[in-house]
């Protein structure tokens, strides 16, 4: 595991399609009062991006649960096609879950 490191200014671009490149497809299912993404068990955090990204499909709030601490971040909007961080300067390796205020569907990377 490697901690997360600020990337120059020329190679921004580069590690963001990275990133992008190594994208999933997500769908939420419901747990609770909340939708979730994996439906089962953890995402884990690749080498490709130092944050986690979200695209839906449409308009939803999401947030990062990390397994480790047992601790959500704050919601933030996602808009739709649209990518944005969901979380920033996460560890590689680092298990999570992304829990959204309702259905969703779209891309995220990590």
């Amino acid at each position: 595991m490697t901690a997360a490191t600020a990337v120059p200014a020329a190679a921004a671009p580069a590690r963001a399609e990275a990133c992008y490149d190594h994208s999933v497809g997500y769908e939420t299912v419901r747990s609770g009062e909340l939708h979730r993404w994996p439906r089962t068990g953890w995402a884990t955090t690749s080498r490709y991006c130092a944050d986690i990204n979200v695209k839906a499909n449409f308009m939803t709030d999401v947030r990062v649960c990390f397994r480790k601490t047992g601790r959500c971040n704050s919601w933030k909007t996602a808009y739709g096609s649209t990518w944005i961080e969901a979380a920033t300067g996460v560890l590689d390796g680092t298990s999570y879950i992304l829990q959204f205020s309702g259905y969703s569907a779209g891309l995220a990377s990590a």
